[in-house]
């Protein structure tokens, strides 16, 4: 179809209703009958044709199917009889019995001049209407290729009349821009580990796996350190709020920012007050049950039979008698004796010793032939269990280790009875309770040097308070564990206060980022606040609360971690039931013109969405809570749905960046190279080394551009009828692509165009088709966006100037204000008619929107038929 023979909306809106209509009918047998005559060609003689073809039919042997085959020939005969000539453009005629129920006759004919003129002559007699001649017709012989590429995507597809048909898309593994000479962190800065554990970056090296970004899918991933570097440099002090974290760094350390163009990175010193970076809003941990040799923590020990027998076959092995051996570790010869008879218990010490002297490994020995042998009767824990876990956090707050004891100081009667019962039972030990007046708490004891000697050995980060951790192995459990950790911990320092929700103040900033940091894992968001603390006549140390808010994070406390303090619990409750979803804390981190694009392309409308406007207009973000309530709950569409929910599932969300200071002062800083170039850094995700990256990004790209070369090639060069390709994305990427040897001289020819974009992938296809009105002003779908497009901006900024809805149109058509009529090609015809012969009464443009494009789609669930007007009208 050349351009002389172009089918206008109308044209091709009554030939696709005509297809459409003949498509619905089938035949029992072949019995359906169609005829094309070609233009020029004598109709006579196709008349003489058919005739003959009667008479043939009537050797059919099916009484039924000859009936209707020869019905179906008088039919078409007498119709064609009405023709004195073949049409200009051809013929193309259609006839047959299309009754419900067999038996029954409902002979009918069809016929059509086609748009343009036909070029075969066919006689089919079958189960179905032959109807692809003028399905051929209504396919868009003209096809452009479109490419839309950055230094990491690609997507290739076909405009096909008004139709983007998708082809490929390829993805790159180009590192993201970084600076030459090291990019830094302070050395106090918590890395988080994918096996659960927290680590400060002066404790990082080659092969750990940290916890990182993949920013192409919104997933989380585990990547191994593959380097270590270190440099002294100035620090930028960066503090974000809703959640407050803080992050210190050198100025040229990469940090990716949540923007309108999606995420982007920038250097410390290229960073805003405002901007958002980007955090985790869960951090998921498997963990791993920890086991704990307890048996070893025992005071004394009874050898079993197989104990007694190798102890004195390895002494035999040395050649020492009981008097050598005895005097070689101080003890009598007796002892000796009465050991290898079984009659005497040993001493932790004692038999220590006697392994010592006869090369035994002591805790081997332990496991295989001994069994703890108490003074004072305590059941010391083999696994680290929830029981065991709350009972360390509560340690970690309200304890303190003698030699021999173990003493908590509660504030609250009912609690500390509580921890008392409850580990009486968990240990098998009597401990005592007292409380001591002057200092008004309640006092619990526990008396066992092999439960002192088994923190101590097992949990060594448990310390005084200003220099306490969480112990590793608890952050290298399993949720469950941690989170009884923290119920301990919460219990004995935490807090509810019924304005604000949860706090918990200490004077320990390492393990105040630790606790921040290990709540992520069960995806609650908290800020950490740091007091002076100087009118405190007790303490000289800062204070450091962390501090709960947010309603989903209380929820998600409730659930994981909780208190067992009982006037805490109610608190709690309170605080949730009368908390706010509204948030600045968890919110979306697709930009609201992203949301948009995808809400439009479906067919809805910006007015379907009153109460998030600003946010399409990326005026402001939306927290996840008032997306479900205002956007999500107003979604029909399944399929739309499930991409907004994939959308707000994302574990990803933007924090504000309130404050940055540069200190001037000069520190030994440190950083990673990491293999999926990013990890978490105090909270937030930021960028590995460049010294690994800066050699690789120029051949990842050339890689990259050839891949993209290559499927050009591939997919457009072989293409006949193709008019051109037009190529988008950034201006510096198009222009390094283009600029270079990549494509063939062939390809380059066929490109007419290239065009700025902001996004790449199916955003990009439609952005490059919006701006690409000059190259395809001779196209239709250019025309329909044109008339749309001036439709949706006049709905937006003149109201009064549009209408929509069919009765409200139709009204104005017929006052003769209308200047154009849009009318939607799923209109029913008959009021397609209605209006074509109204609007021609007034001079109106009538045009017909196809549902291809998102324009067309709009329209169409805005009620099919809208407007422009000659002037503003006050509408009702």
């Amino acid at each position: 179809m050349d351009k002389t023979q172009k089918l206008d909306a109308k044209q091709r809106h009554n030939l696709k209703k005509f297809v459409k209509d003949l498509e619905g009918y089938r035949g029992r047998h072949t019995e359906l009958v169609t005829v094309y005559i070609p233009a020029g060609y004598d109709i006579n003689k196709v008349n003489t044709q058919l005739a003959q073809e009667q008479g043939t039919a009537t050797n059919i042997k099916s009484t039924s199917t000859r009936k209707n085959v020869t019905d179906a020939l008088e039919k078409m005969v007498q119709h064609l009889k009405l023709f004195k000539q073949t049409p200009p453009h051809g013929l193309a005629a259609f006839s047959g019995n299309v009754a419900e129920r067999e038996g029954q006759s409902d002979v009918r004919v069809w016929s059509i001049e086609p748009p343009v003129p036909l070029n075969l002559r066919v006689y089919r007699c079958d189960k179905e209407f032959v109807l692809e001649p003028l399905k051929s017709l209504l396919e868009s012989k003209e096809v452009y290729g479109l490419v839309v590429l950055d230094r990491r995507d690609a997507m290739i597809a076909l405009l096909k009349g008004k139709t983007i048909i998708p082809l490929t898309q390829t993805h790159s593994h180009v590192p993201g821009k970084t600076r030459a000479g090291g990019q830094c962190l302070s050395y106090d800065t918590h890395v988080q580990l994918a096996d659960g554990s927290l680590l400060t970056m002066d404790k990082l090296h080659n092969p750990l796996i940290v916890k990182s970004a993949q920013f192409k899918n919104f997933t989380l991933d585990d990547s191994r350190i593959t380097g270590v570097f270190k440099s002294k440099k100035k620090i930028y002090k960066i503090i974000t709020k809703y959640p407050r974290l803080e992050i210190q760094s050198s100025k040229d350390h990469v940090f990716f920012v949540a923007s309108d163009q999606g995420i982007i990175e920038k250097a410390s010193e290229e960073l805003q007050v405002g901007d958002h970076l980007i955090m985790p809003e869960k951090i998921n941990v498997k963990g791993v049950r920890q086991k704990i040799n307890a048996l070893q923590y025992y005071n004394g020990f009874i050898l079993n039979k197989q104990g007694q027998e190798f102890m004195k076959k390895r002494r035999q092995e040395k050649n020492l008698d009981q008097k050598v051996l005895a005097k070689k570790i101080g003890l009598t010869q007796t002892a000796i004796s009465v050991t290898e008879l079984g009659k005497r218990n040993l001493r932790r010490d004692t038999l220590q010793k006697i392994c010592k002297a006869l090369d035994i490994p002591f805790h081997d020995f332990l496991e295989k032939y001994t069994q703890p042998s108490l003074y004072r009767n305590i059941k010391l824990p083999e696994v680290l269990n929830k029981d065991f876990a709350q009972f360390l956090g509560y340690f970690l707050g309200d304890g303190s280790l003698e030699k021999d004891r173990i003493t908590f100081f509660e504030q609250e009667k009912e609690v500390a009875l509580k921890y008392k019962k409850k580990y009486d039972h968990f240990f098998k030990i009597y401990s005592t309770y007292a409380f001591r007046e002057s200092k008004n708490y309640h006092q619990i004891r526990f008396t066992s040097r092999p439960l002192v000697r088994l923190i101590q050995e097992e949990f060594p980060e448990l310390k005084k308070a200003v220099n306490s951790e969480i112990p590793k192995k608890i952050l290298l459990s399993p949720n469950k564990i941690l989170g009884a950790f923290l119920k301990g911990f919460f219990d004995a320092d935490g807090y509810v206060n019924l304005e604000r929700g949860i706090g918990l103040g200490i004077n320990n900033k390492k393990l105040a980022q630790q606790i921040q940091l290990a709540l992520l894992r069960f995806s609650v968001i908290s800020s950490l606040q740091e007091y002076d603390n100087r009118r405190n006549p007790y303490s000289d140390n800062p204070r450091f609360t962390v501090c709960i808010t947010e309603k989903k994070s209380l929820q998600f406390f409730k659930r994981d971690i909780n208190f067992d303090a009982p006037q805490k619990i109610r608190k709690l409750e309170q605080v949730i039931n009368e908390k706010s979803n509204v948030t600045k804390t968890r919110q979306l981190i697709v930009p609201g013109s992203i949301i948009r694009q995808v809400i439009e392309k479906a067919g809805y409308n910006m007015q379907d969405f009153p109460k998030v406007t600003n946010f399409f207009r990326n005026e402001r973000m939306i927290g996840k809570e008032t997306f479900k309530s205002s956007i999500l709950g107003y979604i029909q569409d399944k399929k739309l749905y499930n991409k907004l929910k994939e959308f707000h599932d994302y574990p990803f969300i933007p924090v504000k960046i309130e404050s940055i200071e540069k200190t001037g002062r000069t520190t030994p800083m440190m950083d990673i190279s990491v293999k999926n170039q990013n990890f978490i850094a105090n909270g937030v995700f930021v960028h590995n080394s460049s010294v690994r990256f800066a050699r690789l990004r120029e051949g990842a790209k050339i890689e990259h551009y050839k891949k993209v070369a290559d499927y050009m090639k591939e997919q457009f060069l072989p293409m006949a009828g193709l008019k051109g390709i037009i190529i988008g994305g950034p201006s510096t990427t198009t222009q390094d692509f283009l600029n270079k040897d990549y494509i063939t001289g062939d390809l380059k020819k066929k490109i007419i165009g290239v065009k700025d974009l902001s996004y790449t992938g199916e955003f990009g296809l439609n952005e490059l088709v919006d701006k690409s009105d000059d190259l395809l002003a001779e196209e239709e779908i250019a025309d329909e966006k044109k008339i749309m497009q001036k439709f949706f901006t006049l709905l937006a900024t003149r109201e009064g100037i549009v209408s929509y809805g069919e009765n409200q149109v139709m009204a104005f058509v017929k006052q003769g204000v209308v200047d154009t009529v849009l009318l939607s090609e799923d209109c029913p015809d008959t009021v397609i008619e209605q209006f074509e012969v109204e609007a021609e009464k007034m001079g109106t443009q009538v045009k017909l929107i196809s549902t291809e494009t998102r324009e067309g789609v709009q329209l169409r669930e805005m009620g099919r038929v809208a407007a422009i007007l000659r002037y503003e009208q006050v509408q009702s």
